[in-house]
Formats: structure tokens, C-alpha cells, sequence
């Protein structure tokens, strides 16, 4: 890791876009719309505003399909296959830190929070396009 990129903190790589969902909401609906707009992963909405129960991503809708029929994406719910809880990180965490805690929880995402509030999504492909911009 360069010394450019030990010095940023989640803040400095993350996108601040970020998209939400229901729990409730039907898997196939929100699996399309992450296909249109191109997104990797959606929050999922808690009861209050600062609730973050989970995250659903397309690698949890892939894995679905490897072990179901395509047919049950429009009978299930975000809720039922969502990763929980989600793996949040501070906004000041060392990239490096988030790296390791993405490594280690195997996961490629990290909602950013400031407080309670989320700002933002640290994803494996920010980090990437980040040191590449830095080498």
C-alpha cells in the first residue's frame, strides 16, 4: 500500500450515492432495478431513518439463483436474503483498517457512517480505482 493511500481515511475513496430499499420490498423488482442503474448493492431501509438492519448486493441474489429457481427471485423479499447486519465503518477509519475488515468479514462493501448518519459506501472497487489513480 502506497503511503498516499495509508493516509486516507473511508471519507477520502467513498461514494457518497448511496441507493436504499425495503426489507419488504420483492427481490426481482429491486434486482432490476439494480441492473438498470447499474448498482452493485442497495441499503436496506430500517423502521427509523438511522436504522441499517442490512445490505443486499447482486452477489446475494447470484448466490440465490445458484441453489433456487430464477422463479423464487419474484417471490421473496429483500429481508430474505439481505446480508445482516451490515459491516459499518466510521467516517475517519485508515483505508487500510476498512481493507483488513473487508478481508477478513469477506465482504466488498462497508457503509460509511458519520455519527449515526450514513454517508456513504466504501466498496473493494473504490479502494481499487483509488490506488490505481495514486500508482
Amino acid at each position: 500500500m502506497t503511503r498516499e493511500l495509508r493516509d486516507l481515511q473511508a471519507r477520502d475513496v467513498m461514494s457518497s450515492d448511496v441507493q436504499w430499499c425495503e426489507a419488504a420490498e420483492n427481490l426481482l423488482v429491486v434486482g432490476r432495478r439494480m441492473a438498470e442503474h447499474g448498482l452493485r448493492s442497495l441499503l436496506v431501509r430500517g423502521e427509523r431513518g438511522t436504522d441499517l438492519p442490512g445490505i443486499v448486493t447482486s452477489k446475494d441474489i447470484v448466490n440465490l439463483l445458484g441453489s433456487h429457481d430464477g422463479a423464487l427471485l419474484g417471490e421473496l423479499r429483500v429481508g430474505d436474503v439481505m446480508t445482516r447486519p451490515a459491516i459499518c465503518v466510521p467516517s475517519q477509519t485508515n483505508l487500510r483498517d476498512c481493507i483488513n475488515l473487508m478481508r477478513m468479514s469477506r465482504v466488498r462493501r462497508l457503509p460509511v457512517l458519520d455519527g449515526t448518519t450514513v454517508v456513504g459506501v466504501l466498496s473493494s472497487t473504490d479502494v481499487f480505482r483509488r490506488a490505481l489513480a495514486d500508482a
